[in-house]
């Protein structure tokens, strides 16, 4: 028998509350152990993404762009996220 798999919208929902949390943590690390091995670790990362681009169409003006900010709290957040998932 196949088991039933659960959303994607429910995916993406549960992989942003991870990042969100791994972010949160992140930052609960870098306020208690400032300057420290710990900071460097958990709370700084990388942060790729696209400048924002504008389109001026003259009657209507449109600005793309976004920014992921990816530490390793945050990635540990998503890899939680991702193991829930699969044990519902």
């Amino acid at each position: 028998m196949s088991r039933r798999t659960g959303s994607t919208a429910g995916l993406v929902v549960l992989l942003i509350l991870g990042a969100l949390v791994g972010a949160l943590l992140g930052e609960v690390i870098r306020l208690l152990f400032p300057g420290g091995t710990l900071e460097q670790l958990f709370a700084r990362g990388v942060s790729p993404g696209l400048s924002p681009a504008t389109m001026d169409l003259r009657v209507l003006s449109v600005t793309f762009g976004f920014t992921l900010r990816l530490n390793l709290a945050s990635l540990l957040g998503i890899a939680l996220a991702l193991f829930v998932y699969r044990r519902l």
